[in-house]
């Protein structure tokens, strides 16, 4: 089956919008956390986020316009950065230390979170790679 261009940049809209509205939620939590005077950072959760976001930017937006042809692209962006955003809530849930019972770690990264990015990281490179063979 194949996907009309038009059908991904709907979709990439939205995708972009919850995206955004994730981001812009963590970007208020640590604002608040800087004004309580604590340290406030954008772990890797969120930075996986934001590669998604400029992943379906790039790949499906700036690409075509840009005249660059292959129609497997906008495609390729679009799934990638639809797995990288699926990712996202558990690294997020891993950077709180939700998986277990106990103290919370209030480490840069917690093993959690990088076990969560990691697993996202294996899944799209085998996105890429299924895709691309």
């Amino acid at each position: 089956m194949e996907i009309e261009l038009s059908d991904i940049w709907i979709t990439a809209i939205f995708l972009i919008g919850l995206q955004i509205a994730a981001f812009t939620w963590r970007v208020s939590r640590e604002i608040a956390v800087a004004e309580r005077g604590d340290i406030n950072w954008l772990p890797p959760a969120d930075i996986m986020n934001l590669i998604a976001m400029v992943v379906a930017f790039l790949g499906v937006f700036a690409l075509p316009i840009g005249g660059i042809e292959n129609p497997n692209v906008p495609r390729l962006a679009l799934g990638l950065s639809i797995i990288l955003f699926a990712g996202y809530p558990f690294a997020l849930a891993g950077h709180y230390d939700l998986y277990t019972k106990g103290p919370r770690s209030y480490d840069y990264a917690t093993k959690q979170e990088i076990k969560a990015v990691l697993v996202t990281i294996v899944a799209a490179i085998m996105f890429l790679c299924l895709s691309i063979w």
